[in-house]
């Protein structure tokens, strides 16, 4: 009787694909950097699916086309935004009208580098063998020297990772798709790693400001123990600098609390210096918390700008009278 049982559990297994559906990016249990792509995988028969993502789900999508299957093959491959944090996703696999398979993923979305993602969450990683094996019928996973030095949408990093571009404020060396000058391309077993991290390779370009650094009495933590990517993103981003966030809310990620409390002094009406919604006089722009700290170094204890020592030659900037 048990062996019976064991030959018609291999019949059965056999019988049925290896598998249905696969959640290839953003793998369950992972965290990303990027909100970029959500790529999954059909299996044998698959000719439809539905997403549920964070609890709205889509209406069946047909993949079953050929004009799609000469596209695509049996990848479904889309572009959410995904909520800071935890996420998950449902997606489930139909055959004829019929389900025949779920597959569920929860993932974290880390938006502040400062802080590590929740225990049990690892970083995907994509540039391992076994993970490009699943792309190379498309793209160019071995890509020549020369390839790799072309710009624009002729270099092979650009067929997936141009959406990280797709913002106001380009670094250079990203916007002209050099992505070898900071990625080592015969990193192993994970490629592209970067060469260094942080200071040590951002100060290969960034020479100038090093040694304004150097000769200045305060320098703020993150600067000092060379964390750029802290603030900064080293490729894009819709805020000036390409910080990760915008200003303020970068600035008061760290510093707590101080849009809660009276700020340099208290004013007639109960309040104090406002953060933001008005100009600032001293650069024509709205004010921010950068209007008169320098987020990098400064002459006195809290970065004043201009080279100011003291608040009131600080206040003199704007307050002229």
């Amino acid at each position: 009787m048990i062996n019976r049982l064991v030959i018609l559990s291999i019949l059965l297994l056999l019988a049925s694909p290896a598998f249905a559906v696969e959640i290839f990016y953003p793998a369950d249990g992972t965290y990303v950097v990027h909100s970029d792509f959500l790529i999954v995988k059909a299996g044998e028969g698959v000719d439809g699916l539905t997403l549920d993502i964070g609890g709205e789900k889509s209406d069946l999508l047909d993949i079953s086309g050929a004009d799609y299957r000469a596209a695509f093959g049996d990848f479904l491959i889309v572009q959410p935004n995904w909520d800071s944090g935890k996420n998950t996703v449902i997606v489930e696999a139909y055959k004829a009208g019929k389900k025949i398979a779920e597959k569920k993923s929860t993932f974290f979305y880390q938006t502040n580098l400062t802080e590590p993602p929740p225990a049990g969450f690892k970083r995907f990683t994509m540039h391992l063998p076994e993970q490009e094996a699943f792309c190379a019928d498309c793209h160019t996973m071995n890509p020549t020297p020369d390839q790799l030095k072309m710009v624009g949408a002729d270099n092979p990093c650009a067929s997936c990772h141009k959406r990280m571009l797709e913002h106001k404020n380009v670094h250079g060396p990203a916007g002209a798709w050099q992505c070898a000058y900071c990625h080592d391309a015969k990193s192993s077993p994970v490629r592209y790693v970067p060469r260094k991290v942080n200071a040590p390779l951002c100060n290969e370009c960034h020479e100038g400001i090093v040694n304004k650094f150097k000769k200045s009495k305060k320098i703020h933590g993150p600067v000092e123990v060379g964390l750029c990517n802290a603030c900064h993103d080293s490729h894009a981003s819709d805020n000036p600098a390409q910080v990760l966030r915008p200003i303020n809310e970068l600035c008061l990620g760290c510093h707590e609390g101080v849009d809660k409390e009276i700020h340099v002094i208290s004013v007639f009406s109960g309040g104090s210096h406002p953060l933001s919604g008005v100009e600032d006089p001293s650069r024509g722009v709205e004010l921010s918390c950068v209007g008169c700290h320098d987020p990098h170094v400064g002459a006195a204890r809290y970065y004043f700008r201009g080279g100011a020592t003291s608040r009131m030659m600080l206040c003199q900037r704007c307050h002229k009278k």
